[in-house]
Formats: structure tokens, C-alpha cells, sequence
């Protein structure tokens, strides 16, 4: 890789990136999971993540089997985008900046990133064998003959080795970026550091205070991105790095592996039941009240991390019955 220097230009540019990325993947993985027809569920009461553990409980079925596995790695996407933000925001807010999530960095679905070197065909679509395979290779881990980044590029091999080069800038600027006084405009939804025993371990969702230890608290922010998701080369999450709650048993393992046993559900079960796409007279207003949902939410977040307002989630709630209205109306839906 050709040797580049970091600057705070480039590292803004990365960051935005980033924050990008982990809101690019929410839709796509939610577009999958409410395919599902989990039994007992409907556009009016979509499908939840619930406890399906031993063969005799009464919420066990592939399909539920299957959404908890796909459902359980957007919450942690979710969790991805709020860390990214909050990294944004504390090098950048105090200069004016904020992340951007509408206009030009609003999700696209018409291939992968372009900083991301992944040549596959991107769509939204059910779950099927073609759509697993594009999700698992999403959260495929760092290969080991991933270089190690020469400062900022223009694209990357994999997202593992775009997060190093991120952790590579964010250590060699942090001293002449990082404002410890000032308003960081930090957002905490997913991982709250007051109830850390019931979120996630060894880790802040906010950075700040001094400069080493906001410093240290990025490297963790990072390291919970990478352990999570792209960057764990096994399949088990490191203890520090995964909920407490002993019944989060899919948050033991990384994404890739989540989405791997879907794959193997369908490789040696069948395929699962999903909504047939015969569309229906309904489609275009089921259509329509998603993209203005998702539209809103794409406003609330770009305000909230702006520091113009709090940050309003009700949009992001709404959409699990938006999306499943629009599969239940014979569609796919679009972001």
C-alpha cells in the first residue's frame, strides 16, 4: 500500500466514512431479518428477538432460530453507529463539524462502499442463500495477508484493515486534535457506562475527560467495533466485549459467525419461510410510509449528533412494522 501521511483531513474523511459504513448495514440487515415469517407474527406484530433455547420451547422455529441470529448483529450495528458517532464527535464537533447521514451520505444499495475493496453484487433482499452470502461477507474477517496501512487509502482490502488504518490515525493525531474542555456532544442509546453490567463490559459508549483517558477509551471504542464484528477471527466475542446477560447467547459470537449458522440453516434444513413478492395494491403506500420513516430517521440522527436536538429514535422503532407492512404487501422493501 502506498505510504500517505495522516492529517486531520484525511482522519475526518475516514471517520465519516465509518459512520457511514455501520449505517449502511442496518437496512440491509433489517430488509433480511423481517423477511422472515417468524409463526405468530405479522405486519402488525413483527417478529422480536426471544429466548428459543431447548427443542421443546414453544417459540422455537427455524425462522425464529434464524431472525434472532440476523436481528441480534443490527442491535450491535446500532450500538457501531452510535460508537462511530461519538468518535466523530470527539475530535471533530469542537471544529465545527458533525456527521453527515442525509444527502450524499444517505445508504446506497447499489454495491459495497467504494473505500471498500469487495467486487459483489449489493441489493436488498430476503433471506436466501444469494443475500446470506452478502451479509456474511460484509462481517467476513480481516484476511491475515491484509498489509498493515501505510496511513490513509483510498479504498481497503476488507473493513478490518480500514478500521486499523482509522486506529492508526486516530493515535498519530489525537494529541493535536483531541479538546478535552470542550462540548463532544456525546450520545449514549446502546451501552450506557452507568449500567455497564447490563450493557456491555470494559467499555464506554462516550469518550472524553483528559486526554489519555479519552485516548483510551476511543482504542476501546474501536477494539469493540473490530471484536465484535469484521475484525474477530474466531467465532466467540471476548468476554469484555459482549453482554453479561447470560440469555444473550447469540451475542457470544461474532457476526460472522451468526450469520454463517444462517447459512449452514439453509444449507442443511431448506430454505426458510419468507414473504412471497407478488405485489399487491398496497405495496406503493406500505412503500411510502417506510421511506418517509427512514427519511426521519436519517434527519433525527444528523440533528441529534449536531447537537440541534436530542437524539429522537421513535423513527428507528417504527421501522421493524414499516418493513415487514412492505414484504406482507408483496414487495422488498427499498431504502
Amino acid at each position: 500500500m502506498q505510504n500517505k501521511t495522516w492529517t486531520d483531513a484525511a482522519l475526518l474523511d475516514h471517520l465519516q466514512k465509518a459512520v457511514y459504513l455501520e449505517l449502511w448495514t442496518i437496512p440491509l440487515y433489517l430488509t433480511a431479518a423481517y423477511s422472515l415469517q417468524v409463526p405468530g407474527t405479522n405486519a402488525q406484530v413483527p417478529p422480536q428477538q426471544v429466548t428459543v433455547r431447548g427443542k421443546k420451547n414453544p417459540n422455537r422455529s427455524r425462522e425464529q432460530l434464524a431472525f434472532n441470529n440476523i436481528y441480534s448483529v443490527v442491535v450491535q450495528e446500532m450500538l457501531h453507529l452510535e460508537l462511530a458517532s461519538n468518535l466523530f464527535n470527539a475530535l471533530f464537533a469542537p471544529k465545527g463539524y458533525s456527521p453527515k447521514f442525509t444527502g450524499e451520505w444517505a445508504p446506497r444499495y447499489d454495491s459495497f462502499p467504494s473505500w471498500i475493496a469487495v467486487n459483489k453484487p449489493v441489493k436488498l433482499g430476503p433471506v436466501n442463500p444469494e443475500q446470506m452470502s452478502l451479509l456474511a461477507s460484509i462481517e467476513t474477517p480481516e484476511p491475515k495477508t491484509d498489509g498493515a496501512p501505510n496511513g490513509p487509502q483510498d479504498a481497503y482490502d476488507s473493513i478490518g484493515q480500514f478500521y486499523k488504518a482509522i486506529e492508526q490515525g486516530i493515535n498519530q493525531r489525537w494529541n493535536e486534535l483531541y479538546q478535552p474542555d470542550a462540548d463532544h456532544r456525546q450520545k449514549s442509546e446502546f451501552a450506557d457506562p452507568q449500567y455497564i453490567r447490563d450493557d456491555y463490559t470494559r467499555f464506554s459508549s462516550t469518550i472524553g475527560g483528559d486526554s489519555r483517558t479519552a485516548l483510551k477509551q476511543a482504542n476501546e471504542v474501536l477494539q469493540a467495533i473490530i471484536g465484535q464484528g469484521e475484525g474477530n477471527l474466531g467465532p466467540v466475542i471476548d468476554s469484555e466485549l459482549r453482554p453479561e446477560d447470560a440469555n444473550d447467547l447469540e451475542d457470544r459470537f461474532s457476526h460472522f459467525a451468526r450469520f454463517r449458522m444462517v447459512q449452514a440453516m439453509l444449507k442443511f434444513g431448506g430454505p426458510l419461510k419468507t414473504y412471497p413478492t407478488t405485489e399487491s395494491s398496497g405495496l406503493a403506500a406500505a412503500q411510502q410510509q417506510l421511506t418517509t420513516g427512514f427519511t426521519s430517521l436519517l434527519s433525527a440522527l444528523e440533528k441529534g449528533y449536531a447537537g440541534d436536538d436530542e437524539l429522537d429514535l421513535r423513527s428507528m422503532w417504527a421501522l421493524p412494522q414499516q418493513i415487514v407492512a412492505v414484504w406482507s404487501a408483496g414487495g422488498v422493501p427499498q431504502f
